[in-house]
């Protein structure tokens, strides 16, 4: 479990270095150090929602609060795995399970809010999630979060059986640097004319993946070596063995190799 030292270093807005270090590996220290101090309200806990609640807690923000109202029925059992059969019609489904989340992570305080939602409660939060809720509440809640300087975050899922949805809101100035979740893309590669722009070439024995608006990385490129150490470029997809990467013309010539990776 974790230590005293690291319990008091959290309380004074440091990380656990031990607790969290896998986290930190993934996620970067900068994004730790932003989630650690998130407030997040959790409203419906339903199987996504406890779901939701449980993996962002063992992640680590600094407070989250669970809403739910409903009486715990007996088909709730079925999707929510902290709900006991002693509960079903006498304990709404955000107090049956609150004990037994705060419990996975002793640097999370975590509460229920009882109660009908109000802007004075939304306003207390960083990051607002919402399922099992009516479209009408959706769009209230959405607006209000939106307006909000600087807005909070809102995020709206559901799931239906083998069908689910996630809408995302973090206002106009928030940036996704990954569009689709998965591994960046690697090509290998075959060629790099000196013009503006310079055009890239890849190896014909597989398509490089890449789309236009995609941000590039080189290593290990010979002649044109000014790759290698560049920040990023963004990219024009050509065809599916080339794009072009902005001004190479003042670059050296290449002569071999090289490896370009899409950067998220």
């Amino acid at each position: 479990g974790p230590s005293a030292a690291g319990a008091m270093a959290a309380a004074g807005g440091a990380i656990d270095m031990d607790l969290y270090s896998r986290q930190i590996g993934t996620f970067g220290l900068e994004t730790m150090g932003k989630l650690v101090q998130m407030k997040v309200l959790i409203s419906g806990l339903r199987g996504l929602g406890v779901e939701a609640a449980k993996n962002l807690i063992l992640a680590g923000p600094s407070a989250v609060a669970l809403h739910d109202d409903g009486l715990v029925e007996a088909r709730d059992l079925g999707a929510n795995f902290f709900l006991a059969e002693t509960a079903i019609g006498r304990r709404s489904r955000a107090a049956a399970c609150v004990e037994q989340l705060a419990q996975l992570n002793p640097y999370v305080a975590v509460r229920v809010c009882e109660g009908p939602l109000s802007d004075d409660i939304l306003s207390g939060f960083s990051v607002v999630v919402f399922s099992d809720a009516s479209q009408a509440d959706l769009i209230r809640w959405n607006n209000f979060c939106r307006a909000r300087s600087p807005p909070i975050g809102f995020i709206a899922a559901d799931c239906w059986g083998l069908a689910g949805r996630a809408f995302v809101d973090f206002g106009d100035g928030f940036t996704c640097r990954d569009q689709d979740g998965e591994e960046p893309k690697s090509a290998i590669v075959a060629g790099v004319t000196r013009e503006s722009p310079g055009t890239v070439h890849t190896h014909s024995d597989r398509r490089h993946g890449f789309q236009d608006g995609d941000w590039v990385t080189f290593r290990e490129v010979q002649g044109m070596t000014e790759l290698n150490a560049a920040e990023p470029r963004q990219i024009t997809v050509t065809g599916p063995f080339s794009f072009t990467i902005g001004d190479t013309a003042g670059l050296s010539p290449y002569s071999r190799e090289g490896i370009v990776t899409q950067v998220k």
